[in-house]
């Protein structure tokens, strides 16, 4: 027998063939109701984000990191020093020290941690690949009678955002992120 001879033989099964054409079957769109306000973040290399104490979303770039506010998209603050920004992210990359404010903040992406993928009310937002190595993110309400994976989901359109992709909600679950190198897609409840 060749060890290196490759082997055809399907090793899903039924229920997760299934799925993942129930996946590939979903149409990209916006956010269901009540998540309707939406701001497009444009940047060029993130690695990460998270949320400071006013559920701002920061967001690290290789170019230095930016405060935006949540609902309106305003911009807060830009600071465009990688040095400065390099030095701020902890060890781990699990935090990072915001210079502007002096708040530490838990931060996921890339290189550091995951997101909050699941709120206080059973909104839950997750990466999945039925499309290998394409990234889609679908938002699901769990708390609902007879739940079923994926049955109701809606697949976020992801715009203008490719490769890698990492998702979260803020800490209240008011808000939500999708995070790619190319910038983020912010999400809001009305």
């Amino acid at each position: 027998m060749n060890p290196f001879k490759h082997s055809n033989k399907e090793i899903r099964t039924k229920f997760e063939i299934d799925l993942l054409h129930q996946a590939q079957a979903k149409e990209p769109t916006k956010p269901p109701h009540p998540w309707r306000h939406e701001v497009i973040i444009p940047a060029a290399g993130c690695i990460a984000c998270g949320w400071d104490a006013d559920e701002n979303l920061v967001l690290i770039s290789s170019n230095g990191y930016s405060i935006t506010q949540a609902k309106s998209g305003t911009l807060i603050h830009r600071e465009r020093d990688s040095d400065v920004t390099e030095d701020h992210i902890s060890e781990n990359y699990l935090s990072f020290h915001i210079p502007k404010s002096g708040q530490d903040i838990p931060i996921f992406g890339f290189e550091s941690g995951d997101g909050i993928h699941i709120t206080h009310d059973g909104w839950m937002l997750e990466v999945i690949h039925p499309w290998w190595p394409r990234a889609s993110v679908v938002l699901d309400q769990i708390f609902v009678p007879n739940y079923e994976y994926l049955k109701q989901a809606a697949m976020i359109d992801l715009n203008r955002l490719d490769g890698k992709i990492k998702c979260g909600f803020s800490p209240s679950g008011r808000h939500f992120v999708i995070l790619g190198s190319g910038g983020a897609l912010l999400y809001s409840r009305e």
